[in-house]
């Protein structure tokens, strides 16, 4: 299996987030070190004013920056042994982040591991209704994949997709918590929407062309409770998955490597016209192509 990465918005992700935190640290260490600065400053002006008043006679005064210099020092000596600051570690968002990105490089290497040369992955498709966050190309069809990393027990009824979470006692945390992403949108519509748009596109030049859907839990903690009237061509659990299952719910074929490369070299110039527009680039319209279609 030849992997393409389009994107990759979770490693992305994660790198902003250690940057602003590096950065959040980096100015950290800067204040500490300009107050100890500060502090120093104020130990040498001390000096200089207690050698001055000494020369002039005023011993009284001159005791007094001696003090003034002692006290300094006390509190320059506490700020740099206790004072120095900490890098804040990931926090719970990160977290989430970090599990998603595990459970996307889990699915790439179950994939891997099972499709032949023939077949093309393609990570972090992206067009104006979101993110397909892995889809495969080969001689049973195209495939798009929704990869959740959510463990707890799965429900689904329609668009709605909720879960229930225990503790390692057994103790239930979460009651039909709503498994959807900043948008509201549920697995199914993340997966659909974009998945949608890119079949209208396909379609200019393989008019018989279906995408199938899939969702995927990859979380080894993660089981299914009901599902039922899913809007998803399937979906599954990744300690259970048997890949010819998705595969056998395909209704379009790619019969030729040929075709295969087409369709992966359609999706690649749909995702990069996108990118593109939203660089605010100067772009022409996917569909002048100039390729033949597949049949």
């Amino acid at each position: 299996m030849r992997t393409i990465v389009l994107s990759d918005h979770t490693t992305d992700e994660l790198a902003r987030r250690e940057s602003e935190r590096q950065g959040r640290y980096e100015a950290k260490v800067k204040e500490h070190e300009d107050k100890l600065r500060a502090r120093q400053d104020k130990i040498d002006s001390a000096k200089t004013k207690r050698r001055a008043a000494w020369k002039q006679g005023k011993h009284l005064r001159a005791t007094g920056y001696a003090a003034l210099v002692a006290w300094n020092r006390c509190r320059k000596l506490i700020e740099a042994q206790f004072g120095v600051p900490s890098k804040e570690g990931a926090g719970v968002e990160d977290d989430i982040w970090r599990q998603g990105h595990e459970g996307e490089e889990t699915l790439t290497e179950f994939l891997a591991q099972r499709l032949s040369d023939e077949w093309i992955l393609m990570k972090g498709y992206h067009n104006p209704k979101g993110e397909v966050d892995q889809i495969i190309v080969g001689p049973d069809g195209i495939f798009a994949m929704e990869a959740k990393a959510y463990k707890g027990t799965i429900y689904c009824d329609g668009d709605r997709w909720t879960r229930d979470k225990y503790d390692a006692w057994g103790n239930q945390v979460l009651c039909d918590e709503p498994i959807i992403d900043k948008g509201g949108r549920s697995p199914a519509r993340q997966v659909n929407e974009p998945a949608d748009v890119l079949e209208r596109f396909l379609k200019k030049t393989m008019p018989l062309c279906r995408i199938c859907r899939s969702v995927i839990f990859t979380h080894e903690e993660a089981g299914f409770g009901d599902i039922r009237n899913i809007t998803v061509d399937c979906a599954f659990l990744m300690s259970d998955w048997k890949l010819e299952n998705m595969l056998e719910k395909s209704a379009f074929r790619l019969p030729t490597q040929g075709d295969v490369e087409r369709a992966a070299r359609l999706i690649e110039r749909d995702h990069r016209y996108y990118a593109k527009r939203r660089t605010n680039r100067s772009v022409s319209d996917p569909s002048s192509s100039g390729l033949v279609p597949a049949t």
